[in-house]
């Protein structure tokens, strides 16, 4: 399946649009977008996300949620890969 080819700016909107568009990512936010040589895959970036800080108290309670806030968060990268390159 071919990619549709983004330059990294465009790329990375999308993905905050669709990053801020699922409910179950939270208050996820793209952190940076790295491009690099194509993997075993084809595609050609990455990406790194962040989640709000919590103070140590809340941690502990929130360790689930987080962890399905970033599967939600991963899942949406790997969709988003499999759909785009970065032009180069």
């Amino acid at each position: 399946m071919g990619r549709y080819a983004k330059t990294r700016s465009e790329l990375m909107a999308i993905l905050n649009q669709c990053l801020d568009n699922n409910p179950e990512c939270g208050e996820c936010e793209l952190h940076a977008v790295r491009v690099h040589s194509p993997d075993h895959t084809g595609c050609n970036w990455s990406a790194e996300v962040d989640f709000p800080q919590v103070s140590p108290q809340e941690e502990v309670d929130d360790l689930a949620q987080l962890s399905d806030r970033l599967a939600a968060a991963r899942s949406i990268i790997v969709m988003m890969r499999e759909h785009y390159n970065v032009l180069q």
